[in-house]
């Protein structure tokens, strides 16, 4: 592992701080595990962006998207076409940390996806771009960074990837891959630097990313919330909290982010096998 890329896993896991939700108890070093569905304390830098209410702010299909139990919630019937979005309007994201709850139900397929880029010559509600992936069932997509309508899997959930200058995608080290149970609240974690891509579910990392594709990478975009095709679904958002970084964050380069010599390339989507987790 070359000295970046282990200063960085160094700052990462110094940095695993999250937020918890009983009033007046803010702890940075500690998950958010409000049962009750409770508002938290914002966490220091950070604004809500979800009231818990109504949907002023967002904007989607009635048809797939509500507030229930003061929470986000987006449910398909398994007779969707395509991916639908529902879209934060409060701005672009540039580099930014988001920090939010999540709850998918049993074989559920969501994300969220930011930077994205509106399409809506492709169908109503339509949004390309980068993806927190949300996966009931499978704990190599759960937490993944995926690239919705582009270059598709980037890393699998339990990876740290460079992506070279020409789109490909090598896996420069590995965390321990870890399963989180569906059906319950589980607190995510997205940190955008430049080209520097970080997530988390309940404080542990699921990918780091660096991506040198000049090309295919972009850098600003939209925040939304995705249900998917397939079967029906039902996934849940609330504390919904993001923090707005400097602008003018660094760029890693190829020269800063050498690709070791012995990495396997990231495995593309259809020809990849499910991983099971790591025993604890």
């Amino acid at each position: 592992m070359n000295r970046l890329i282990l200063s960085m896993v160094l700052a990462t896991a110094a940095g695993l701080a999250l937020w918890i939700a009983c009033p007046g108890t803010a702890n940075p070093d500690q998950p958010l595990r409000d049962k009750a569905g409770r508002e938290s304390e914002l966490p220091e830098g950070f604004e809500a962006i979800f009231n818990g209410r109504d949907l002023t702010g967002w904007e989607g299909s009635a048809a797939l998207w509500k507030v229930a139990d003061g929470c986000l919630t987006g449910t398909a019937d398994g007779t969707l076409k395509y991916n639908h979005f529902i879209v934060w309007r409060g701005g672009k994201l540039k580099n930014f940390e988001l920090r939010i709850q999540v709850k998918v139900s049993p074989g559920g397929n969501s994300g969220l996806q930011y930077r994205g880029t509106e399409r809506p010559d492709l169908g109503e509600s339509v949004v390309t771009g980068y993806q927190c992936d949300v996966v009931a069932g499978r704990a190599d997509y759960d937490g993944m960074l995926y690239e919705e309508r582009g270059r598709r899997i980037l890393a699998h959930t339990g990876e740290r990837v460079i992506i070279d200058t020409q789109g490909q995608p090598w896996v420069a080290g590995e965390f321990k891959l870890k399963a989180f149970k569906p059906g319950e609240w589980h607190d995510y974690r997205v940190l955008v630097e430049g080209n520097h891509h970080q997530h988390w579910i309940d404080g542990h990392p699921t990918v780091d990313v660096i991506d040198l594709d000049e090309k295919g990478r972009k850098l600003e975009g939209v925040l939304g919330m995705q249900v998917h095709v397939g079967p029906p679904m039902t996934i849940q958002y609330r504390n919904v909290f993001l923090k707005t970084l400097a602008s003018d964050l660094p760029i890693i380069t190829a020269d800063q982010a050498p690709i070791p010599a012995d990495a396997p390339k990231v495995v593309p989507q259809g020809q990849d096998k499910p991983k099971k987790p790591d025993s604890e």
